[in-house]
């Protein structure tokens, strides 16, 4: 039993091996389970197929008994009765369930066949392959047959031999053999009409490395059209078996014949394309007319023809007008090339005109506008420059196609192109004949060009002379019309002197000075030149052209005040333009203001010089002088009405910006005296505020700000802007503000100090003609109880402290702007927490081209939060934050932040309708004067306090509260819940009452009346005795 253990297990190696080689299903890689089983039904062989198929090892398995290890046993009585069919001498095939190794159960389908040992013993070969796998196999081998026998294109099978294994119907087609007869041959047997060598060669790269090939081309011809070549593109993949194992190679093959022709005459259509651009490249060069002829005669030869010649009509060469040309067929011959040793182009000479007849090719060609062939060389211009002998021996008896192609360009009829070939060498090809057309065509238009060019070259002449004559005029005309849009481009002084200077350097002048009298820029009214004597001159522009500065040393420096020199006074009290055309050392003594400025002058070249007054609205405000160094020319006649134009330019803008200036100034000075100068912080509050006008070049505007004191402490805060700028509206702010603050003393509500200053604006608008708006918003502070009123007039709302401490945008009605009429106005009522902020501004400060309202606002609110030191801080911040650059309108802001009141500033008292509260108001009275420090009030207090008091229990029902407030002056409240205002009147003698407050009028310093939510307040103020600390 050992000794056939051995020996199976020595047979499963070798079959293992012969099997691996020889499986037919190799291709395919499916795993055939072989087994030997004796008669017994122990295992002899056990093939590496059936390890893997079944788990079991072939130690495990040879030696086994078949049934028992691979067989369930509710199915051994099953299999032991196939066994002995097969062993009784026949085949069997089926199904039939294994068991696995690891326990679970495969469906194989066996072969069995019955063999005899050397020994004369049965044995049973056993071949076995899982189901599922042989099904998928067979599915798949159905496909690739179908997709081989059905596809359109050539498919094949190459061993590692580079032999056919398997080809399908579509390339035995195409190779015009059957499939069979490619079996076992390699291409280059089969095919010697193709590259066959190239493709194996493909094909054997594939093999060796892996790397499929992609659109692989071949091209030949084969048995299945042996008439016509055929191109094909391939593709090749190496075909793998196990790792390491390489069977084979496989291929695809697509006819690509009409892609491989197309491709082939794209290659010639690009082959002509190159010669063509090539040619034509050197066709044109120059606008030279003969060289442009020779270069296209050059270009037709040896590519087009052996012989060209180039012939342009005598009339176009000569330059002689179209008109007298009419009907002329003379003709110039411009350039001869030749390829031909044995021509005599010597003999013809380039620039001999011929007269064509009428009736020759030379003619009809030109005069048909195509290409004539002519079949000989006998035309008239060689015939006429050789002897007929001399014609005879070049010509041979060879017989020559000439080509005469006319040269047309733009429709006109230049001249002609004549080439030709010898006869050894062949006939114009098509390509030929267009590439030789396409030069004629090139070629004329470079001729045409050249033509025009010096046609438009002769009378670009002509023209030159004529535009000579108005050259300076146009220069002048040009500078005068630059000088209109670039000197006064602001209503700067200064800016405007150095635009004249930079206007004129270095078209006009060489150096240029420009002076104003000291008067003109001190404010004053322009004064009268001295009748005799200099005038104080002050410089605002020097201008020098070049970097050197010769003449800047003598001139006074920019901003500098000098006296003026002779010829300026003289200039400046006539009037009148001064010319010195050619100066001198003599003459230069007037022109400079001082000694010691000749030599510098004399040194630098200064040879003429100009002295213009600036002169304005019939005022002479300065002068400008206009020298010239380096440029030769002296200032002319015409020079000095140019300069005379272009300073009174410069002169209006110069006055405008005086005039400009004087006006901005007289409205800041007015806007700043009417805006305040002082703001006191009552107790409760601190108040700070930025006020900036526009910039400097920019119109004062109609912004204003206010803060009016009221009674008890409260405050009022205005912020205003009247629309447009300048006088009219520094004025109107003025008006306005006044209006505001007198109306805000009164202790009205704000929406109703906006409806009078509604009223004030229109009117004020009735009188000029012409509409005056502005916008306004009034806040009313009580920082005593943090009570706030505020209304609005289409201005920026403020910005408040919210009950979390957050900096919000005032819900507040916006309401028209004043001046509109009609308009209602609403007033809101908010309180500020402790330490609670308000913001009021005008636009200027949160509205740029560049950054919208909304924008504004935000950043604004956002650079307050950020800040928690002093308000003075806080509006400096807000300044730097959010003004920038240029400030085209007025900026107001005003800030004011709430603190708590001490003890030490106020002092209330609760009161009822009860008659002893007289007394009691009158003992606390008494009491807070003493811890103030105010004695010396207590009895003036007392008696009026007892007055008010009584009044409110006799005429409003009953006081509601008591409040004393110290300040600059004491002020003492009573409140009520009455909403009607005390009257003044006097008492008859027999009037019981009446008389208390014809006492507050007498006693108080000031007294009055205000509306609350729950009724009135009726105050007196008291001066506090001198010397009382604050």
């Amino acid at each position: 039993m050992g000794e056939a253990e051995h020996s199976g297990g020595q047979g499963r190696q070798t079959g293992h091996g012969e099997a691996a080689r020889a499986r037919p299903e190799g291709l395919l890689m499916l795993p055939i389970a072989t087994a030997l089983v004796q008669r017994d039904g122990l295992i002899l062989h056990w093939n590496h197929d059936a390890e893997e198929l079944l788990g079991y090892s072939a130690e495990e398995a040879v030696g086994s008994h078949a049934a028992k290890l691979l067989v369930p046993k509710e199915l051994r009585g099953r299999v032991l009765e196939i066994f002995a069919y097969i062993l009784s001498g026949h085949d069997w095939s089926g199904l039939s369930p294994v068991r696995h190794r690891d326990g679970h159960l495969i469906t194989l389908e066996f072969r069995t066949h019955l063999l005899t040992a050397p020994d004369g013993q049965p044995l049973v070969l056993a071949l076995a392959a899982d189901v599922t796998s042989l099904r998928r196999i067979h599915a798949d081998l159905a496909i690739l047959n179908g997709f081989f026998s059905q596809s359109p294109v050539g498919m094949a099978v190459y061993d590692d031999q580079l032999r056919f294994v398997r080809l399908n119907e579509a390339l035995a087609a195409v190779n015009g053999l059957p499939v069979g007869a490619h079996l076992g041959r390699r291409i280059t047997e089969l095919l010697p009409g193709l590259n066959a060598t190239e493709i194996e060669s493909v094909m054997r790269h594939v093999l060796t490395t892996g790397e499929p090939v992609l659109d692989a081309r071949s091209h030949g011809r084969t048995p299945g059209d042996p008439g016509h070549e055929h191109a094909w593109s391939g593709s090749y993949f190496r075909l793998e078996g196990p790792p390491g194992q390489v069977l084979g190679v496989s291929s695809t093959l697509v006819d690509v014949t009409g892609r491989y022709l197309a491709e082939a005459r794209a290659a010639k259509a690009q082959e002509r394309l190159t010669l063509l651009v090539d040619a034509t490249a050197s066709i044109g060069t120059t606008l030279d007319l003969r060289r442009t002829a020779r270069e296209l005669a050059e270009a037709m030869v040896p590519r087009v023809a052996d012989l060209s010649g180039v012939y342009v009509l005598e009339h176009l060469v000569s330059g002689t007008s179209d008109a007298q040309a009419q009907g002329s067929t003379r003709v110039r011959r411009l350039a001869l090339a030749s390829s031909d040793p044995s021509y005599p182009i010597e003999a013809l000479p380039v620039d001999a005109v011929y007269d064509i007849a009428p009736d020759s090719p030379y003619a009809r060609a030109m005069s048909r506008r195509r290409t004539l062939v002519v079949p000989s060389w006998d035309l008239p211009p060689l015939t006429a420059a050789l002897p007929s002998d001399g014609l005879r021996a070049y010509l041979g008896g060879r017989s020559r196609s000439v080509r005469i192609t006319p040269l047309t360009a733009r429709g006109t009829v230049l001249g002609m192109v004549v080439y030709s070939r010898r006869g050894e060498r062949e006939s114009f090809a098509a390509a030929d004949i267009t590439l030789g057309d396409e030069l004629a065509s090139r070629a004329a238009v470079a001729i045409d060009n050249a033509r025009l060019f010096t046609r438009e070259r002769e009378a670009a002449e002509d023209r030159r002379r004529a535009l000579d004559e108005v050259r300076s005029a146009t220069e002048r005309l040009a500078l005068l019309n630059e000088a209109s849009s670039r000197i006064g481009t602001t209503l700067d002084l200064p800016r405007t002197a150095e635009e004249l200077v930079e206007v004129v350097i270095p078209r006009f002048a060489d150096f240029v000075t420009v002076d104003l009298l000291d008067a003109v820029l001190a404010g004053e009214e322009v004064p009268t030149v001295p009748a005799t004597g200099s005038a104080t001159m002050r410089a605002m522009a020097v201008g020098e052209l070049g970097p050197g500065g010769a003449l800047t040393g003598a001139a006074d420096p920019v901003g500098g005040t000098s006296q003026s020199a002779q010829l300026y006074a003289q200039s400046m009290r006539s009037g009148r333009s001064i010319l010195v055309a050619e100066v001198t050392e003599e003459n230069l003594a007037l022109i400079v203001a001082a000694p010691d400025r000749i030599q510098p002058a004399l040194d630098s070249g200064l040879h003429s010089y100009v002295m213009v007054p600036l002169k304005a609205r019939g005022r002479v405000l300065g002068g400008a002088e206009f020298m010239r160094l380096g440029n030769p020319e002296p200032f002319t006649h015409a020079d000095v009405a140019l300069a005379e134009e272009l300073a009174a330019r410069a002169a209006v803008c110069m006055d405008n910006a005086r005039l400009y200036r004087r006006e901005r100034d007289t409205a800041l000075t007015l806007q700043r005296s009417l805006l305040p100068q002082r703001v006191h912080n009552p107790p409760g509050l601190e108040i700070a505020y930025r006020y900036l006008p526009a910039s400097q070049l920019s119109e004062v505007g109609g912004d204003w700000f206010d803060v009016v004191p009221l009674s008890c402490g409260r405050v009022a805060l205005v912020v205003g802007d009247v629309t447009g700028h300048g006088l009219r509206a520094a004025a109107t702010m003025g008006q306005l503000r006044t209006v505001a603050r007198t109306l805000i003393t009164l202790d009205m509500d704000p929406a109703r100090v906006l409806r009078r200053l509604d009223e004030a604006a229109a009117t004020a608008g009735e009188g000029s003609g012409e509409g005056q708006y502005a916008t306004c918003v009034c806040v009313v502070l009580d920082p005593v109880d943090r009570a706030c009123t505020a209304a609005c007039a289409g201005h920026v709302p403020p910005l408040v402290t919210a009950a979390d401490g957050s900096l919000r945008v005032l819900d507040l009605p916006t309401g028209a702007p004043l001046g509109v009429g009609g308009v209602p106005f609403e007033s809101v009522e908010f309180e500020l927490p402790s330490q609670g902020l308000v913001v009021l501004c005008t636009d200027g400060l949160i509205e740029r081209r560049d950054r919208d309202l909304d924008e504004g606002i935000e950043l604004l609110r956002a650079t307050v939060t950020a800040q928690h030191g002093d308000l003075e801080r806080s509006c400096d911040a807000v300044l730097a934050s959010l003004v920038t650059g240029t400030r085209e309108d007025d900026i107001a802001v005003i800030m004011a932040r709430s603190h708590p009141i001490g003890p030490d500033r106020l002092a209330t008292l609760p009161l009822t309708g009860d008659h002893a509260m007289v007394g009691h108001a009158r003992r606390f009275a008494r009491r807070t004067l003493a811890h103030w420090g105010l004695s010396a009030l207590t009895d003036q207090t007392e008696l009026l306090v007892s007055e008010l008091i009584t009044n409110a229990l006799v005429h409003a029902g009953a006081p509601t509260q008591l409040r004393l407030f110290r300040n600059h002056v004491l002020t003492v409240e009573v409140s009520d819940a009455d909403s009607r205002a005390p009257r003044l009147r006097r008492a008859l003698e027999d009037d019981e009452g009446g008389r208390g407050i014809h006492l507050v009028n007498e006693l108080a310093h000031r007294w009055g009346s205000r509306s609350t939510r729950q009724g009135k307040a009726v105050w007196f103020e008291l001066e506090l005795p001198i010397g009382s600390a604050l």
